[in-house]
């Protein structure tokens, strides 16, 4: 056959290295750069230095302060066999149960020390026991007791829960806390929740709770050199908040439908040697929930009457992108949360709705903001550091406002940045750590007014 006359001849194959394929009359050669001069910088080369000079500092803090060394801390101890040795320390009967260490720092408010502790298989197959408890000095005591039971289906639960502390924050009914208005009550609850939960597709569930529960507020003058919330009342600052000074019991029903398209990043009842692969973290997760109670009883301090009953219902929704398909996602999630009296009289302060702490609003502190309702945005970007642990970068924005949403205005939004660790997946006894700073309303200039840092172990069931 004779090669056409625009085919190019193969190029001669090094001494040992495989021949390479011969050129069709279709292939044409690469012209090589003769001048060596490098391309011209593009506007799109230009417009990537923007996000990676923002985001070099974060990945200063990602790569050198927590990737490496908790890499050098989980490969030695791999290595080292440590997991082993402090599992079969804090645990007996062939680690059927264990009793752990436990405790928790979040600046603002006491720490605690306490024990966490587990029986699986507790009298019967499938009956698991988890205990929890804390001090916090003075004052400052939580007891929680849980008892799962798997059935049908699902999972029924007992728990019962104690919890008094002084050291409460409380700032006004609204977005608005100008600066003077900080002031601490002490509060003790003792509450016990029924508990049914059930499994949906992929990782979607619903739960239904009965609850009852005794709540008494102090606003008595016992903790952190601050001044109380009858001596603010008394000055003039803020009214007094309702359930404030009093003793009330509360029976209620919560019921929560969350429909997640997301597969489970760990399943369940896996067996040994299953080939089961970590899912990529894309979806969209939707969860809707509503609550009502009832006033069963009231004993007044103060002539601050509470409702007779009270209604709560709110809605999260989140869009979730994995990136790379290994669980580096970035994520959008807008909250919306609402409740109302029925009747006369008021929903009690321990019942608003609330941001801070766990909730929207990261860097105040937890019940910081509280009002009838609440709107709020979360950005986050989460990526594996370890098996059991996620970084995450949070940008919040969001407030709390009256009846409805009544006086909505995005200028009285405040922000909220942080950078924390937590435990992946849902446990009894998870890990948290975050550093995280809250601004002023972007009203008010967004500056900074609040930096909050948290490390340790809370209760999960």
């Amino acid at each position: 056959m004779v090669p056409a006359a625009d085919a190019q001849p193969a190029p001669a194959a090094a001494p040992g290295a495989p021949a390479a394929a011969p050129r069709g009359p279709d292939d044409r050669r690469v012209p090589p750069d003769y001048d060596g001069r490098p391309e011209p910088t593009t506007a799109g080369d230009v417009a990537l230095w923007v996000p990676r000079v923002v985001l070099f500092p974060f990945y200063v803090v990602s790569e050198y302060v927590v990737r490496r060394p908790i890499g050098w801390l989980v490969s030695t101890a791999e290595r080292e066999h440590w997991p082993a040795l402090f599992i079969d320390f804090f645990t007996f009967g062939d680690r059927q149960g264990g009793i752990v260490p436990t405790g928790m720092i979040d600046l603002g408010m006491r720490a605690s020390v306490g024990v966490y502790a587990f029986w699986n298989d507790f009298i019967a197959d499938g009956n698991d026991l988890r205990l929890r408890a804390t001090y916090g000095g003075s004052g400052f005591w939580q007891l929680r007791v849980a008892d799962r039971l798997a059935l049908g289906a699902g999972q029924l639960s007992l728990t019962g829960w104690y919890e008094a502390r002084p050291d409460n924050v409380f700032l006004g009914i609204g977005p608005e806390q100008p600066d003077d208005t900080r002031s601490r009550y002490t509060s003790s609850t003792s509450r016990l929740d029924v508990t049914y939960r059930v499994p949906w597709v992929r990782s979607s569930y619903a739960r239904v709770t009965a609850e009852l529960r005794e709540v008494k507020l102090d606003g008595e003058p016992t903790c952190c050199d601050e001044p109380s919330v009858n001596e603010q009342v008394e000055l003039g600052v803020f009214a007094s908040p309702p359930g404030m000074n009093q003793v009330y019991d509360v029976g209620g029903q919560l019921a929560e439908i969350v429909f997640d398209s997301r597969f489970p990043r760990f399943a369940e009842g896996l067996e040994l040697g299953s080939d089961y692969v970590t899912p990529p973290g894309t979806g969209v997760r939707l969860a809707l929930r509503a609550r009502a109670a009832e006033l069963l009883d009231q004993t007044l301090a103060t002539g601050n009457a509470l409702a007779d009953s009270w209604v709560g219902y709110g809605a999260s929704l989140g869009g979730y992108y994995d990136i790379t398909g290994q669980q580096r996602s970035v994520s959008a999630t807008f909250v919306l949360d609402f409740v109302d009296p029925i009747g006369s009289g008021q929903v009690p302060l321990t019942d608003l709705v609330s941001l801070g702490g766990d909730r929207p609003l990261r860097g105040f502190l937890a019940n910081q903001f509280v009002d009838r309702s609440a709107a709020a945005l979360r950005l986050e970007y989460r990526w594996p550091v370890a098996v059991w642990l996620d970084g995450s970068l949070l940008y919040e924005t969001g407030s709390v406002f009256g009846s409805g949403l009544s006086g909505f205005d995005t200028g009285k939004f405040r922000n909220s940045y942080g950078f924390g660790l937590a435990a992946v997946g849902v446990q009894d006894h998870p890990f948290q750590a975050l550093v995280a700073i809250g601004t002023k309303s972007w009203e008010e200039g967004g500056g900074y007014d609040s930096f909050r840092f948290v490390f340790g172990t809370t209760a999960g069931f």
